[in-house]
């Protein structure tokens, strides 16, 4: 090496050493090792490609003391560079335990491991190239192995530790001869070792598509548990977020975790779906399904599927343009289906996907609801009832009948508003203590925790200590409290100006100003001339409010 390419590896290197590296790597950088574990005396090979030739590749080995065992940079030639690295034969100067690999060239960055032990035989690795072999099936070894060659090791889980690929806080699991993604201990304990509060692992869109089993070793779920970290699985159009303690984390380092995506209609779907719906002609199916299935398989074979989960997870299911067409945004929702009930799930429709939380795995499908009720037929509030139908934030009086002209009372509305904060995914996850006690609020009412939240977030006052839940709300009680809302729906004003309503002088004083913004914001319009600020407002009049709040995050 000449003086000028000493002086740039230099660089390179303590840049290298001082740099954060970024959590996202182009394909076209790659690294493979040349065996999984290597005794002290022996030497390792390590080889990979590079996007161009026009910048050194840093190589970076990190002891299991966390120590630097070596560094180097590396000029690609013809897209492709290697090192042979020597292991000394000095227990202090190379101590058993795992070895980080860390290529990188710019902000790009590729992670492997190996393990150096005082064993006899240095087993090669037929998996430990990039993402097209592993132990459990096809693929040859990128070293020069020469013949004799024996499996790679494994976890106890029978997963080579080091199967799958590690940028950043991302995983990218290697696919087995028989189509399932797998990723080991080794890979996983490196990412997560970089992971604030989540670590990803990425799929190709066609497991989801086409069902294929995801394999780590259930000692993982033990980790994140024990770290806070959640564990995100994307593939495609769907991503699974399983917070940290989502089921059982026992130790047991010889099992493994199964998880299945599945989003194709497959016949036992639509069968699902069809029975499920049977009584229910108020929904329709859109034909959009997503499976979750989460298994633990032991050692010996056995599967026990995990159902109820301790934790729910978080679900995103985006639609392409075609799944659009099929389902209307105003009306459809996710239901969870068993081919003998249905039941709706929380969740919303958030800039084209559905985000949802699954307290247990089985089949979600997208459904649309249509309300049965023979009042609103005609109605000009039909549109906003149907829409908050359809999110499961209204319901009739009875099955047929909304009673849309009928008052509401205060408590009622409050309930409603609380409910649609709620459905966007903005409620604090715990409200602040230091509301205001009423006297008038009995425990067990539908409407208590609903009013004493909306209080502890200023949504709401009440009149000298009382709330007075059964009053008939007005039209300005209402705008107040809706413009004191607006905050967790992320409405925008439109500019339009200030109203100009024949009755603005019968405003009180202190809702004048709220009505103002009201108007700014789109939430109301009058009758076209008067406000009619003291008027109990009614349920259809709520239910499109409500709707002008939410509508502009679909």
């Amino acid at each position: 090496m000449n003086t000028v390419k000493k002086y740039l590896a230099a660089v390179l290197v303590v840049l290298f050493l001082l740099s954060p590296v970024s959590a996202f790597a182009a394909s076209s950088l790659t690294l493979s090792l040349s065996v999984e574990e290597v005794r002290r005396g022996g030497d390792i090979k390590l080889s990979g490609t590079a996007s161009s030739d026009r910048n050194d590749v840093v190589v970076k080995i990190v002891s299991p003391k966390q120590a630097v065992f070596y560094i180097d940079a590396i000029t690609p030639v013809q897209g492709a560079y290697s090192a042979v690295v020597a292991v000394p034969q000095d227990a202090d100067l190379a101590p058993s335990g795992t070895y980080t690999v860390i290529a990188g060239v710019g902000s790009e960055e590729v992670t492997r491991t190996f393990s150096v032990t005082d064993g006899n035989s240095v087993p090669e690795n037929p998996g430990n190239g990039n993402g097209n072999g592993n132990g459990s099936g096809g693929g040859g070894s990128t070293g020069d192995s020469g013949s004799g060659a024996v499996p790679a090791p494994s976890d106890p889980s029978g997963i080579p530790s080091a199967a799958g690929q590690v940028s950043g806080t991302s995983i990218t699991p290697e696919k087995t001869a028989d189509g399932r993604y797998i990723f080991g201990s080794g890979t996983f304990e490196t990412a997560l070792g970089k992971a604030g509060d989540s670590l990803t692992v990425s799929l190709p869109a066609s497991a989801a598509a086409g069902g294929s089993a995801l394999e780590f070793p259930a000692a993982a779920l033990k980790s994140i548990q024990n770290r806070n970290v959640d564990l995100v699985i994307v593939s495609g159009n769907v991503s699974l977020r399983l917070p940290a303690g989502v089921a059982g984390a026992a130790d047991d380092r010889q099992s493994k975790v199964r998880i299945v995506l599945n989003t194709e209609l497959t016949a036992d779907a639509k069968n699902e779906i069809q029975q499920s719906l049977k009584d229910h002609p108020e929904l329709t199916s859109s034909g959009i399904v997503l499976s979750v299935v989460m298994e633990i398989i032991s050692a010996s074979g056995s599967v026990t599927e995990i159902h109820k989960l301790d934790k729910p997870a978080e679900v995103t299911l985006k639609l392409n343009e075609e799944q659009k067409a099929s389902a209307s945004a105003d009306l459809a929702g996710v239901y969870a289906v068993d081919g003998s009930s249905v039941e709706a799930v929380p969740g919303r429709w958030s800039n084209g996907a559905f985000i949802f939380t699954a307290a247990h795995f089985s089949y979600y499908a997208i459904l649309e609801y249509k309300s049965s009720f023979t009042d609103m037929v005609g109605h000009w509030a039909a549109g906003a009832v149907n829409f908050l139908a359809a999110k499961h934030l209204v319901t009739g009086v009875d099955a047929a009948h909304f009673e849309p002209n009928r008052s509401m009372t205060r408590g009622e509305f409050v309930t409603l508003v609380m409910r649609a904060i709620d459905y966007t995914g903005n409620m604090p996850a715990k409200a602040p203590a230091n509301g205001p006690a009423f006297s008038d609020i009995a425990a067990g009412a539908y409407y208590a925790q609903p009013v004493t939240d909306a209080a502890a977030l200023g949504i709401v006052s009440g009149y000298d200590g009382a709330f007075r839940p059964k009053d008939r709300i007005t039209r300005e009680e209402a705008v107040v409290a809706l413009v004191h809302a607006a905050a967790y729906f992320g409405l925008n004003e439109t500019g339009s100006g200030q109203p100009d309503f024949a009755d603005n002088d019968r405003i009180s004083a202190w809702a004048a100003s709220a009505v103002n913004q009201a108007w700014s914001l789109g939430l109301i319009q009058g009758d076209g001339k008067q406000f009619n600020p003291a008027k109990p407002v009614s349920r259809a009049e709520v239910a499109v409010m409500i709707q002008r709040m939410l509508e502009d995050r679909q």
